[in-house]
């Protein structure tokens, strides 16, 4: 079966199943950086907001074997994981009533220029922060909704209060982590080292020069810690320098302090080479590097 008719079935399903109850369709949603989705949307008569639930990984479960009726109940139960979330349409219409969710996330400017026609967004080094209304945190993620600009019209404010909202809010509810690249490996390589083979004191340690990992709890648009984080300026302060940051994704920063000898052009080439081929279109987030300056305590992108 084609991705399409796969997608047409799905709405027909969909569609028997809520009957009278909502209208389902399928329409297509620019991401991240420009990457069109197929979503099944179910609007609800009493509802403005309604879930869209993207179907490419649902595709993916049917081609691997799983039964279609499968993937209707799997779809089913992410609608009703969104009818669970603690926030209703009456509370996001009411400014009041969110202001405290209002959070903050950086994305790649010129990718998303069609994206920021329709978004309140502010200008930070070549990427724009862009704003959301978290409607819950969740082990494997945030639940949130885009703030638009027809948004911003009805709720009467403006960017810069949405700014000075989610400054306050973001560290709060996404907390940054750093951690070291040497710790995360080892955790990695000897996750299961205690049980299989007790405790050994000789083990490799896998030679890592000083590189540190910054994002948040949940791993999630975890690159936005660079706009709060203390970790930061706690780190130039350690090492008595600046500090090369490298944006992994999204998700992550990898950051590492200035040397001399650090190779800028060899550094922004590799995170060029790295996003062509190992990171999903949605997810990425600059080709640039940036360098922390320990004096100003201000990022910038290094001139290439």
């Amino acid at each position: 079966m084609s991705y399409r008719d796969f997608c047409n079935k799905v709405e027909s399903a969909m569609s028997d199943l809520y009957e009278g109850e909502a209208q389902v369709y399928i329409t297509d949603v620019t991401k991240n950086n420009g990457l069109i989705l197929r979503g099944l949307v179910i609007q609800r008569k009493e509802s403005r907001i309604s879930p869209t639930i993207y179907l490419e990984q649902f595709y993916g479960m049917y081609e691997d074997g799983m039964s279609f009726s499968e993937v209707i109940n799997r779809i089913r139960s992410c609608d009703r994981a969104y009818k669970g979330t603690d926030i209703t349409v009456d509370m996001f219409m009411d400014f009041e009533k969110i202001s405290d969710r209002i959070v903050y996330k950086v994305v790649n400017r010129d990718m998303n220029s069609e994206l920021l026609k329709s978004v309140p967004y502010m200008e930070w080094n070549d990427l724009a922060i862009v704003f959301c209304c978290l409607l819950e945190s969740k082990s494997d993620g945030y639940a949130t909704i885009l703030i638009r600009n027809e948004h911003v019209k009805t709720w009467g404010t403006d960017t810069d209060e949405l700014y000075k909202l989610a400054s306050v809010n973001t560290p709060r509810l996404m907390s940054d982590e750093i951690d070291s690249m040497e710790n995360i490996i080892l955790s990695m390589l000897y996750r299961k080292t205690s049980e299989d083979e007790g405790d050994s004191e000789d083990r490799m340690n896998p030679a890592v020069p000083d590189l540190y990992v910054l994002s948040n709890k949940r791993r999630i648009f975890g690159a936005t810690s660079m706009l709060f984080s203390p970790h930061i300026g706690e780190l130039a302060d350690d090492y008595e320098s600046d500090l090369y940051i490298l944006p992994s994704s999204i998700h992550e920063v990898i950051i590492l302090p200035y040397s001399e000898s650090c190779d800028v052009d060899y550094m922004r080439s590799m995170v060029r080479e790295i996003n062509e081929t190992q990171v999903d279109i949605e997810d990425r987030l600059s080709d640039n590097i940036y360098c922390y300056d320990r004096n100003t305590r201000k990022i910038s992108v290094v001139a290439g």
